[in-house]
C-alpha cells in the first residue's frame, strides 16, 4: 500500500497562516475563537485526510494547539493558562481533534 503524506512545505506554510491568524484573532472571546479555529482545523483535517497521514495531522495538531497557548498567553501582560489549565480549556470548548474518515481501499484481484 502506498502512503501519501502532507509535504514538510505545506505543512509549515499552514503553521505561517495559522500564526497570523491567531495574531490577529486572540483577542476576541474565546468561544468565538474556539469555534473559528475548529473550522479551520476541520478543513484542515478534510483537506489532508488521506490513509498513511495521521502522522502529519497529529503533528499538526500538536504545533497548532501550543501556538494556541502561546498566542493566549499573550493576550495580557500576566500569564493566562499554564498547560494544564490551557488543555481543560481545550477540552471544555471542545477543540477539533484530527481523525481520518477516508475508507481504506482494498486491492482487488481482478481488475
Amino acid at each position: 500500500m502506498v502512503k501519501r503524506r502532507t509535504s514538510p512545505n505545506r505543512l509549515r506554510q499552514s503553521l505561517r497562516k495559522l500564526t497570523t491568524w491567531l495574531k490577529e484573532n486572540r483577542h476576541g472571546p474565546l468561544r468565538v475563537l474556539m469555534k473559528r479555529l475548529n473550522a479551520k482545523l476541520r478543513g484542515y483535517w478534510n483537506y489532508y485526510e488521506v490513509v498513511g497521514n495521521y502522522r502529519s495531522l497529529a503533528k499538526f495538531f500538536h504545533l497548532a494547539k501550543r501556538l494556541l497557548f502561546k498566542w493566549l498567553n499573550r493576550r495580557s501582560q500576566r500569564r493566562s493558562y499554564r498547560w494544564s489549565g490551557f488543555t481543560r480549556m481545550c477540552a471544555n470548548l471542545g477543540l477539533a481533534s484530527p481523525r481520518i474518515t477516508e475508507p481504506v481501499k482494498q486491492p482487488t484481484l481482478f481488475p
